[in-house]
């Protein structure tokens, strides 16, 4: 595949949508309209071994609130891992000890160029929160074992967080203290 053209449709807030034209391995020229993300930062605030710091927040695309980990969009050029200490800090008033990158994703390659950054955070320290304007947001300190059965429940709804959260609970024997 090969792009040929790109065309702006839309310029948002946070994000862009074009119109890419490509060509495939045989020629034919084909049309997709795509969405384009600056990236995001996701992060797993563990309070403690068995503890996740989530957060609850109304959400446009879902249309109701969801329970989720803190996360927040990277600033132009901005660090993935200083994006996600800035968004710990504003969402969940806690910062970070130690910040370790667990693996980073596509979230709907089909229509988003979006990569998403997910990163455990430990040695959590209280600080302050600084919510942006449009953000209303509860802290929910939960335990593994609450958060399998919302799983399993289906009441998580978030996809980053399913993936975090998915990752963590088969990963976290090997991840270290």
């Amino acid at each position: 595949m090969r792009i040929l053209n790109r065309e702006e449709l839309l310029q948002a807030r946070n994000f862009k949508v074009a119109r890419i034209t490509i060509q495939n391995d045989e020629g034919k020229e084909i049309k997709r309209e795509l969405i384009e993300h600056p990236g995001a930062a996701c992060i797993l605030p563990m309070i403690d071994d068995d503890t996740v710091l989530m957060v609850e927040q109304w959400r446009i695309g879902a249309r109701k609130s969801l329970l989720e980990i803190p996360a927040g969009t990277l600033d132009h050029g901005e660090d993935p891992m200083a994006c996600a200490a800035r968004e710990l800090e504003e969402e969940t008033g806690y910062k970070a000890g130690k910040l370790e990158h667990l693996f980073t994703m596509f979230p709907s390659p089909g229509i988003l160029d979006e990569k998403m950054f997910i990163f455990m955070a430990r040695d959590l320290t209280r600080t302050q929160t600084n919510f942006d304007e449009d953000e209303q947001i509860i802290t929910r300190p939960m335990s593994f074992r609450d958060l399998r059965i919302q799983l399993k429940a289906n009441n998580i709804k978030d996809g980053k967080t399913i993936a975090a959260l998915g990752y963590l609970m088969v990963f976290k024997p090997f991840l270290g203290a």
